[in-house]
């Protein structure tokens, strides 16, 4: 089933500057306040069990990451420098709504760290709902700015960017990486994040919605309306979109 994805990518941080466990804390506790349906994050529809407490207070989150930490395959040693792991579906309240147009997962990799990580190693991957639980239709650009600020203002991510599914990014040879090739940076999406830096620089299809936060990035948003590959109209936005920031891709 499509339907947006919201990802979030960050730099190594080394765990006395991370506070990851805070930061956790407040992402959990605070994404019901955007849609009812995060108020649970389960292992499973099938099994219901719970993975990680609605809200989650701060000595949880630090427990949470000490257990889900990364570990060695050989002896299964706690190995810190690759950080943890915590993921969940989110169905709402119990009973639990596990229609297929109203769940959501999320998958957290926090708290990487050290000369071996990869540039931005850390990461949130969210899969929306089809269908936003509190108004029972698709979400719109405008629910997921919000959302796309708390992220930021609690993960400060070096990159961020509302996604389609279903259309790759393009991508550049360097043989630094193990395929031979990496996609180029910024992401570009239905919504897409402009650091200060790139923001100042960039320049935009006069049909797009640009929000200027208060430090000057940019959240640039295509349309109101999430929309697939067979939007002919949406794919020349995105398109018109990709060549306008080109110049400012890495």
């Amino acid at each position: 089933m499509i339907r947006p994805d919201l990802n979030l990518w960050w730099e190594p941080r080394e765990p006395g500057q991370a506070d990851d466990a805070r930061r956790l804390a407040r992402f959990v506790s605070g994404l019901p306040g955007f849609d009812p349906i995060y108020e649970s994050w389960l292992a499973s529809p099938r099994s219901r069990k719970a993975l990680v407490p609605v809200p989650l207070s701060e000595p949880a989150a630090k427990q949470l990451l000490s257990d889900r930490i990364s570990r060695y395959e050989v002896g299964g040693a706690p190995w810190t420098e690759l950080g943890s792991n915590i993921s969940g579906g989110h169905a709402g309240p119990p009973p639990y709504d596990f229609r297929a147009s109203s769940y959501a997962d999320t998958s957290c990799h926090v708290g990487q760290y050290g000369r071996s990580a990869a540039v931005n190693p850390n990461h949130i991957f969210m899969r929306l709902s089809q269908l936003r639980s509190s108004t029972g239709r698709p979400w719109r650009a405008s629910e997921v700015r919000p959302l796309m600020t708390f992220a930021r203002e609690i993960w400060a991510p070096a990159e961020m960017c509302a996604t389609f599914s279903f259309f790759p990014n393009p991508k550049i040879p360097d043989p630094t990486w193990a395929e031979g090739e990496r996609t180029l940076k910024p992401w570009v999406g239905w919504i897409t994040y402009l650091p200060p830096n790139l923001a100042a620089r960039a320049k935009y299809p006069s049909d797009t919605h640009i929000e200027t936060l208060a430090d000057g990035a940019a959240l640039v948003t295509l349309c109101e309306e999430w929309f697939d590959d067979t939007d002919p109209e949406g794919m020349a936005r995105l398109h018109a979109l990709q060549t306008a920031l080109r110049p400012i891709q890495t």
